[in-house]
């Protein structure tokens, strides 16, 4: 798969492996949330580097006392209309104080990238052709102007907003 961080693609250390595959005790994996839940004791004594393939579906606060034990927390972008790998990249970020490296896979579009980041997601895996040509090309739909904030260390603080809607002198009614 196509890893874009820091501006480019670069080389995938680490490999997602399936539930029932046997894992070479020093390389660096990804597993599943609930292959961690059932192993987990077993998987934090191998030497290598550990990742966590989260579950959309499933509820991850369990994770909170090891998550600094993660190199790599993977969130599934399963389809465009599915907005919960963005709430989770946040609070993972947010809640759980996750450091490392955050990063989205599937078939998202370019036009998402740029949202993706803004959320907290470090790296893009991206399953779709034209995201991945995209990126290659050097292509970043940058969106200069939000209605929402996220960190107000890199945000203009609410309120100061010249782009957000207000009502027009005049029209002061409902």
């Amino acid at each position: 798969m196509a890893l874009w961080k820091d501006g480019g693609f670069v080389d995938d250390r680490f490999t997602t492996v399936a539930d029932d595959a046997e894992l070479d005790p020093g390389a660096p994996v990804i597993v599943s949330i609930a292959r961690w839940r059932a192993q987990r004791d077993v998987l934090f004594q191998r030497p290598g580097p550990l990742g966590l393939l989260m579950d959309l579906g499933k509820p991850f606060d369990d994770i909170g006392a090891d998550i600094g034990r993660f190199e790599v927390i993977a969130v599934p972008f399963s389809k465009f209309s599915d907005g919960r790998a963005f709430s989770i990249g946040r609070l993972l970020r947010d809640q759980h104080g996750f450091k490392g490296e955050l990063r989205a896979v599937g078939p998202y579009t370019i036009d998402q990238a740029p949202l993706i980041r803004r959320v907290g997601f470090d790296a893009l895996e991206p399953t779709e052709p034209l995201t991945i040509d995209a990126l290659k090309k050097g292509y970043w739909p940058e969106v200069p102007e939000y209605y929402q904030p996220v960190r107000a260390d890199l945000e203009v603080p609410a309120g100061t907003r010249p782009w957000a809607r207000k009502r027009a002198p005049g029209h002061e009614g409902p």
